[in-house]
């Protein structure tokens, strides 16, 4: 995998993250502490109830979508297996709804991609798969910037 890409995939999903924040209070997920309100990210629930209201998960074409490695299959969990050994794994739920996939799919994604492999745990699976992922997780973006927020141009600078 390229490190390129890598690279791209996580600016723009930062900036995607900011540009959601910016969409209003409901999509910013906070935390209180010392008198006042920290945000720490994004409400994933929240958009996908938005994303849902538009374009609803139960007749949503995935075939064509550019993004239905998602539901297909949902990134893996670094773990500590019975033995005490590292390993990868997954809950074994299935994707079916945007709230699962964008709370499991997407961000599970987003932090591994962040996070990486920290320990340099083979994981064959992933051969090939992590380009696949990459796309899928810009074409989401792109959908729900454009379908839900109607916002084409959602990449542009960031200006403070």
């Amino acid at each position: 995998m390229d490190e390129t890409d890598i690279a791209i995939f996580m600016l723009q999903a930062s900036k995607f993250e900011f540009f959601l924040i910016n969409r209003g209070r409901s999509f910013i997920h906070t935390v209180s502490t010392k008198g006042r309100t920290i945000v720490t990210g994004v409400n994933w629930t929240r958009v996908a109830q938005a994303v849902e209201a538009a374009a609803p998960f139960a007749s949503f074409d995935f075939i064509s979508s550019g993004f239905k490695v998602f539901i297909e299959t949902t990134p893996q969990y670094l773990v500590i297996k019975h033995n005490g050994q590292l390993g990868w794994d997954s809950d074994d739920e299935g994707v079916n709804s945007w709230d699962r996939l964008l709370s499991r799919s997407y961000a599970q994604l987003r932090n591994n991609v962040a996070h990486g492999n920290k320990h340099q745990v083979p994981a064959p699976f992933t051969y090939g798969r992590t380009a696949e992922f990459l796309s899928a997780g810009l074409v989401l973006m792109d959908f729900i910037a454009r379908e839900i927020f109607n916002e084409a141009d959602w990449n542009t600078p960031i200006f403070s």
